[in-house]
């Protein structure tokens, strides 16, 4: 399989640049967090981007994107967790146990929107969400950046309305 072979490529290359940078990251945030767990989520969003791995120009600078955006998330996270935790124990416990809870629905609730999409407007909607430009995405889906931008904006729509509805 072509994409696997692309995905072993990208990973064996790109996975000691990934762990240098989360391992600076947490190094100066000086949080007790293992480099090795984001560069492993890092490798792991890429896996389930590798059918369209082929589709950037460069997909080593995309891997370092999504590395910066998860160690930014785990400091966060863990800023969060302190806040929380200098107030009181059972607080953040109770909280953090919730906030799972809405976040996985939540999560469950936009793939259900997502899957509701046309195959097209769901790559673009993806693509944008990654970062991708306009004229990327029209690239890649071979159309005109008007043509992407239009269907993205649509797309948006029929996301929030379902998401809208699943409230109520």
């Amino acid at each position: 399989n072509m994409e696997y072979q692309d995905y072993q490529h990208i990973a064996v290359n790109i996975r000691p640049k990934l762990v240098e940078l989360c391992r600076k990251f947490f190094n100066t945030q000086e949080l007790a967090y293992n480099e090795e767990d984001a560069v492993q989520e890092t490798l792991l969003r890429l896996w389930k981007m590798r059918d369209r791995l082929a589709t950037y120009d460069n997909p080593e600078s995309l891997a370092i994107l999504i590395a910066k955006n998860i160690c930014i998330d785990i400091m966060r996270r863990s800023v969060n967790k302190h806040e929380l935790l200098d107030d009181n124990d059972l607080l953040y416990e109770r909280t953090q146990a919730d906030q799972q809870l809405i976040t996985n629905e939540t999560e469950q609730r936009i793939e259900c929107a997502l899957n509701s999409l046309s195959d097209t407007q769901r790559r673009m909607i993806v693509m944008r969400g990654e970062g991708m430009s306009m004229a990327e995405i029209a690239s890649a889906c071979g159309t005109t950046a008007a043509s992407a931008k239009s269907m993205i904006c649509t797309a948006r729509k029929k996301l929030l309305l379902i998401l809208k509805e699943g409230r109520k």
